[in-house]
């Protein structure tokens, strides 16, 4: 009997600490269609999804060691998250699921958590030290910020600015106006489709210091896109029927033009060492401007 009492006390025990060592988060509150939310939780996975409805709504699930999930505020601003201890050594994972009105402002921050966003048409600030971010939708604005984790955004945007120290960047869809820069992470950038008011990308700059930049789609008409790298190389390519003004000048790289059967060549560049190359394929076109220390410059058709 006494070893049947001792397996049972075991037994009790690990059902009990089982049952602990996960915390459940299933709460609601009502948040005006353009207000605001701020999450802040440091490790695990933070998902926001638009929805039509007028309330923020919050599920997940907490590890233990995660922390303390918290909320305050009202109709028009609410702060979400998760709290640990500063002394905190193992941090369990936070799983959280944030629904939001469609055209709310979302601001987020973490340590560690990756970040996703569906769904939105607001303004959002994202930004995570080792975490990835993945948008897709058509948010009005977007700023999102990693330092070594990958960041994708898919869909139409009417701002988006997007930073990475090595983590690469993936941009699809259209913009009226975007921008990224890395330290050493790659840029990718497939611009198709319609978004507030054009096609492809309207202005956009983008700059790395060793990653490579690939611009892959359509230009806006009149529209204007920045291409930079220190040691990178840089890809462009358009669609041959596209009519666009180029302006591209390498120091110590190399330039390889392929556009309207290659019939424009780079030369020597005049007053300074390096070669440039510019040439216009019609009237009204877009801006492509390409700047690059060392790396190579290949221009193509799509």
């Amino acid at each position: 009997m006494a070893t049947t009492g001792t397996w049972l006390t075991v037994a009790l025990a690990l059902l009990g600490r089982q049952a602990t060592a996960q915390a459940r988060v299933d709460q609601r509150w009502p948040l005006d269609p353009g207000g605001s939310v701020r999450i802040v939780s440091p490790f695990g996975r933070i998902r926001v999804l638009g929805w039509d409805v007028d309330s923020v709504a919050v599920s997940g699930r907490l590890d233990a060691g995660a922390g303390r999930f918290y909320a305050t505020g009202d109709a028009g601003a609410r702060k979400l998250g998760v709290d640990i201890a500063a002394d905190a050594r193992n941090a369990g994972r936070a799983e959280l699921e944030v629904r939001v009105p469609r055209r709310a402002t979302v601001w987020v921050r973490s340590t560690a958590a990756d970040i996703d966003v569906v769904g939105m048409d607001g303004t959002l600030d994202l930004s995570t030290v080792g975490g990835g971010v993945h948008v897709v939708g058509t948010p009005q604005d977007v700023t999102a910020e990693t330092m070594d984790g990958r960041v994708e955004i898919a869909g139409g945007t009417g701002r988006a600015r997007v930073k990475t120290v090595s983590g690469d960047i993936l941009l699809r869809g259209a913009s009226a106006d975007l921008g990224a820069s890395t330290l050493s992470g790659a840029i990718v950038v497939r611009a198709a489709g319609w978004q507030r008011g054009g096609t492809g990308v309207q202005r956009g700059k983008f700059e790395s210091v060793t990653g490579d930049i690939s611009f892959d789609g359509e230009l806006g008409r009149g529209g204007g896109v920045e291409l930079e790298s220190q040691s990178g190389n840089i890809v462009v390519r358009v669609p041959a029927q596209t009519i666009v003004d180029f302006d591209v000048v390498t120091i110590q790289g190399t330039i390889t033009n392929t556009l309207a059967q290659g019939e424009q060549q780079p030369k020597p560049r005049t007053g300074g060492s390096g070669n440039e190359l510019r040439f216009s394929t019609g009237v009204g076109g877009a801006q492509v401007t390409v700047r690059n220390f060392k790396g190579a410059i290949v221009l193509g058709p799509k």
